[in-house]
């Protein structure tokens, strides 16, 4: 029988005692920018409810195409500078690229070091734990760059799509009063928003199987959508238990923060103790990064247990046992 309660304890008990993964966990959540698709979702109509949570998607798709727009227009306009500015500017641009590209390496290999190194610590293996490090696990992480990408890439935009369209009868309600987008709003909502989130999960699945079990990036795609489908109640159960774990842990940082700085904070902009006020913006912004960093590889540690244990055996979901018992 499948325990969601043994397998948070085991991902807890690894973050805590292999702290190394943190680095993982850090440079990982870049990729969720804020969190997975299905957390934002949630987290999105929880907070702001269903209409505005879906406005708010489509307001940051437009405000990304427009971002996107402004800067091509500003690199040609640049060329009527003089040439100083033109080689300064272009050499910022650079060093922006480069420092952009080195990111998405560092997020992408920690991904699947991630995952690499979770699945060694479960194997209980004392000569595999021996030669667990950042660098040993990073590299093994590198070597499967590409097809982690692509997976991020494809099923994240598919994603994204599905959640802007859903958003778009909102965007003509906005320029024409009608209860016809309103209609088309809930048909769309009901019938693609289950789809992104199955997306989302999905991806967890298709990674680990890319990077633990060696598949191409179609089989990947095609042996993770498989387990979700098999599953699909299970990893729903899964999602929003690290949600509200996830809710919670933000409540307690925060609460944290308020009382270990923000007092000391206050003392400083009060006596003008600046030298005060700095330190304790610095120690929160460490806290804050540790924090997420645990967070993060908590949260991947929980998904790849879970594949690992649906991949080796046939479960039950616990609505399913509730339902059966009745």
């Amino acid at each position: 029988m499948l325990s969601y309660r043994n397998l948070i304890k085991q991902a807890w008990n690894m973050t805590w005692k292999h702290k190394f993964l943190w680095f993982f966990g850090l440079f990982s959540s870049l990729l969720a920018a804020g969190g997975s698709i299905e957390y934002k979702i949630l987290d999105q109509n929880v907070s702001q409810g269903l209409i505005n949570g879906s406005l708010l998607g489509a307001g940051s798709f437009a405000q990304a195409i427009y971002l996107i727009k402004n800067f091509c227009l500003g690199f040609i306009n640049l060329f009527s500078y003089d040439f100083v500015t033109i080689l300064s500017t272009i050499t910022v641009i650079l060093l922006c690229l480069v420092l952009t590209i080195t990111l998405i390496w560092l997020a992408v290999s920690s991904q699947a070091a991630l995952v690499i190194s979770v699945k060694k610590i479960l194997a209980n293996n004392k000569k595999k734990d021996n030669i667990l490090t950042v660098r040993n696990s990073l590299s093994a992480g590198h070597k499967k760059f590409w097809p982690v990408l692509g997976l991020n890439i494809i099923i994240k935009i598919a994603a994204n799509a599905i959640i802007f369209i859903i958003s778009l009868p909102l965007i003509f309600l906005v320029l024409k009063d009608s209860s016809l987008f309103v209609f088309v709003y809930v048909i769309l909502f009901v019938i693609f928003l289950p789809i992104a989130i199955s997306l989302s999960l999905m991806l967890k699945y298709a990674i680990a199987y890319s990077v633990l079990e060696n598949d191409n990036f179609i089989n990947s795609i095609e042996k993770g959508w498989k387990l979700f489908i098999k599953n699909w109640l299970i990893s729903v159960e899964m999602a929003i238990i690290l949600f509200i774990i996830n809710f919670f842990a933000s409540l307690v940082i925060l609460l944290a923060i308020t009382i270990l700085f923000f007092p000391l904070f206050l003392v400083g902009i009060s006596f003008g103790f600046y030298w005060l006020v700095v330190l304790m913006v610095f120690l929160a912004l460490v806290f804050v990064v540790l924090s997420g960093s645990a967070l993060g590889t908590f949260q991947i540690s929980t998904w790849t247990n879970l594949f690992i244990n649906l991949k080796e055996g046939n479960f039950v979901a616990k609505l399913e046992r509730v339902f059966s018992r009745k």
